[in-house]
């Protein structure tokens, strides 16, 4: 009986062994190629994981940077070790601090120098392809366009002194969404409380998009921390205008960045429309 027993334990232990070898295995297939260049099963999870996307979005971002690489290596485009240094320099100066203050920094935040300086290396070589795609393209904008815009958007040119909100907070940015879509739902994790601000007296990128939001709204969920949070407007005091004038030069990068970003977008759509593109696994949503 004591034989037979083990006998069965060893057959168990070598099924989950050959279970586990298979599912790992299977993760780090080959989900799809495209134009020779593979795009693994792991990485789609990794990413979708990592930002809080579905495997849909995770994929086609993955398509994407594979597109630009090989763009980037056609045109010869490169980005040098003082390309690579300067850019940290005057980011790290930006944020008021030495280049030393800024890696000790980035390595309190388990941050690998040399893994961040390939970042920065890549995203001076995605800045110069971009430079090249959008240098053909027209994305001056008119006096009379950037009029229309703010007429159209005056609830985008609105302050307010105060704000009442409500911040919703989660490890989830996922959860969050649930909530924007039904407010009543109560999800395990997802803190709310209400919160009030004063015009002046916060930060001024979230100041800006509390004035962008309108009462009754949600805001995006914002990465915070550890976690995410979600502003629900529920009352804004002391609400002006701000005068066109004011804004004329805001308005006239914003419309620019979204024609560049347009032109920038078809670019890539056209050169994927007749890249080769080869599905062998479809990864679970």
């Amino acid at each position: 009986m004591k034989k037979s027993m083990k006998n069965l334990l060893k057959i168990f232990a070598v099924l989950i062994f050959w279970a586990n070898l298979s599912y790992a295995g299977m993760v780090d297939a080959i989900s799809v190629i495209i134009n020779n260049e593979p795009i693994t099963l792991y990485e789609i999870y990794k990413y979708s994981d990592k930002l809080h996307i579905s495997t849909k979005e995770s994929l086609d971002i993955l398509i994407r940077q594979k597109l630009e690489d090989a763009q980037i290596k056609k045109l010869n485009i490169s980005a040098s070790d003082f390309e690579v240094e300067s850019y940290i320099k005057k980011l790290a100066a930006k944020n008021g601090i030495s280049e030393f203050k800024f890696f000790e920094m980035l390595k309190s935040k388990n941050i690998n120098e040399n893994d961040y300086r390939k970042d920065v290396k890549k995203k001076i070589e995605q800045e110069k392809l971009y430079g090249r795609i959008f240098s053909g393209n027209n994305t001056i904008v008119d006096e009379k366009t950037l009029e229309n815009y703010y007429k159209n958007n005056k609830n985008k040119f609105v302050m307010a002194k105060s704000f009442i909100t409500v911040a919703y907070e989660s490890p989830s940015k996922t959860s969050l969404e649930k909530i924007r879509k039904n407010p009543m739902l109560s999800i395990p994790g997802v803190k709310a409380k209400q919160v009030q601000f004063q015009s002046g007296k916060m930060n001024g990128n979230l100041e800006n998009l509390l004035n962008q939001t309108k009462s009754g709204e949600f805001t995006p969920a914002l990465k915070m921390g550890e976690g995410y949070t979600m502003f629900y407007i529920k009352e804004k005091n002391g609400v002006t205008t701000v005068p066109f004038a004011k804004v004329k030069d805001y308005i006239r990068s914003l419309l620019s960045s979204k024609k560049e970003k347009a032109a920038i977008d078809d670019y890539f759509n056209k050169i994927r429309s007749i890249a080769d593109v080869k599905v062998l696994r479809k990864p679970n949503s």
